[in-house]
């Protein structure tokens, strides 16, 4: 039996249940157990979920051999406040990081609740995403399991680095699919001294863009309303803020989320007439959600571009791209990791 088998090579649990069923639970301690594990998989045609908190499943209930819990690879290994970066162990929640970052005078500018791996698997953008891009474009460099259990070191402790396939950086939005993130090394930025959330006129968004926000977040429940974010020097946020409320933002919720890719600067074009409770762009990014909307399949069938985030049955994820599939064959060719 395999799970005699695989208790040997690591310590194994029960199976979890929801949203993703497996046979068996194994909480990775170190790389070693991962490369074991994968190794195995590979060899016995297994089938392996990897996941943080477990908060963030995107697509429909899955069922797998193995689901590998990441929440005991936790810890930062280096922080450099001269060369402005950050080694993580996957395991760690990022907004842990986050606050002995700030402690330190330091950021990475997103929000996201689950671990830092998460953060790097989903490359779901934030409320700083139209200046300081998607997770995928802080990454500098990773150690990384893949499907064969093969251990890789990839990129380095620089931004100058472009040598050789940006692996870590492929992994970036892949959930887990094409390889395990052991740790991440993340380039930071200092710390503002001031941060201003200000509600702003939809209407005049062009306008507010010349200013210079971090971000710019719209929001529809009966009407638009829109929440940019500026951040620097105090004089220079009291400046550009000027005549703006400092506001909390409205959030969405949902049983059903769904995320749409647009052009980058033409959100609202193409959600502004979708049917949902709750719509929220991130201008230029390129991404907004849908909370309790029509289905990914209705979407895709309006020519959109749709992925089901949460509370999706079936079809929640579009057909993997060729890039992807290149990718795959390389880095998981036994299709262990689902």
């Amino acid at each position: 039996m395999w799970r005699d088998e695989l208790s040997r090579l690591v310590e194994v649990e029960g199976g979890l249940d929801s949203p993703v069923k497996s046979e068996v639970l194994v909480r990775a301690r170190d790389w070693k157990d991962l490369a074991e594990l994968l190794s195995f998989s590979s060899r016995r045609g297994l089938k392996v979920h990897v996941m943080g908190e477990g908060g963030h499943h995107i697509g429909e209930k899955l069922k797998c051999d193995v689901a590998v819990s990441m929440r005991e690879l936790r810890g930062i290994q280096e922080i450099s406040p001269e060369d402005l970066f950050v080694t993580v162990y996957s395991g760690t929640r990022f907004q842990d990081l986050l606050e002995k970052l700030r402690k330190d005078g330091l950021i990475i500018p997103f929000h996201y609740e689950g671990t830092t791996g998460g953060f790097a698997s989903t490359n779901l953008p934030s409320y700083a995403s139209f200046f300081h891009g998607y997770p995928r474009d802080w990454l500098l460099g990773a150690e990384v399991i893949t499907g064969l259990g093969e251990r890789i070191t990839t990129g380095s402790k620089t931004t100058k680095f472009s040598s050789g396939y940006k692996i870590w950086k492929a992994l970036s939005g892949s959930l887990g699919k094409l390889g395990i993130y052991v740790s991440l090394t993340i380039r930071l930025i200092p710390l503002p001294e001031s941060m201003s959330v200000v509600e702003i006129d939809p209407e005049k968004l062009d306008s507010i863009l010349k200013r210079r926000p971090w971000g710019v977040t719209l929001v529809r429940r009966e009407r638009w309303r829109a929440f940019a974010v500026f951040a620097g020097p105090s004089k220079y946020v009291q400046r550009v803020t000027e005549g703006l409320r400092e506001v909390d933002p409205i959030t969405c919720e949902g049983e059903r989320v769904t995320s749409i890719m647009t052009p980058r600067g033409m959100e609202l074009t193409y959600v502004s007439s979708l049917n949902a409770e709750c719509i929220t762009s991130y201008y230029g990014t390129g991404y907004s959600r849908l909370f309790n909307g029509e289905s990914p399949r209705t979407l895709r069938s309006k020519g959109l571009v749709a992925i089901g985030e949460k509370g999706c049955d079936r079809e929640c994820l579009p057909e993997p791209t060729k890039s992807f599939l290149m990718l795959k064959n390389a880095l998981d060719p036994y299709n262990v990791f689902v």
